[in-house]
């Protein structure tokens, strides 16, 4: 059984990593994260968690009176049972915002479906590594997608 804390660590990600990658990119959103989120943005009443895994990021939305739709690629004890594809499935008439933690590597395939998939003015709110602001596809994604009004900046590691 891995150590419990490991589940939270985002060392995992890189190519130069002691360890291997989680399989799907799983590596959990520290509760608090959301909980600083949730202190500087408001969200929808409903919603969609696409890479819920074992429900850090819902639980922490749920405990502040959100209606979370919880699905996941992989079932992992939380959530939908029934595995959903969130890059090639959607939620037929959905209404509310995204917020998720998605596999690092399918990091801008999830930020555009995610963008396609809330309705004009909903939000989107990723967890991403520091890296997904770099690069020449994210650079051009950005120059024609930019973020409507700011960009949060990932938190300082002490805090979480």
């Amino acid at each position: 059984m891995r150590n419990q804390n490991s589940i939270f660590t985002t060392l995992g990600a890189s190519n130069h990593a002691l360890e291997e990658r989680e399989q799907h990119d799983y590596y959990a959103t520290d509760p608090k994260a959301v909980e600083l989120l949730l202190e500087l943005e408001q969200f929808s009443p409903v919603i969609w968690e696409p890479a819920c895994g074992e429900g850090h990021i819902s639980k922490v939305l749920q405990a502040h009176g959100h209606e979370v739709i919880s699905t996941d690629l992989v079932y992992r004890g939380f959530g939908d049972p029934e595995p959903l594809d969130f890059l090639t499935e959607t939620l037929e008439g959905f209404e509310g915002d995204i917020i998720t933690n998605p596999p690092y590597s399918m990091g801008l395939e999830f930020v555009q479906k995610a963008l396609e998939s809330v309705r004009p003015g909903g939000k989107v709110a990723m967890f991403l590594k520091v890296q997904f602001l770099e690069g020449q596809k994210r650079g051009l994604f950005f120059k024609s997608t930019p973020p409507p009004n700011r960009l949060h900046i990932p938190f300082p590691a002490g805090l979480l």
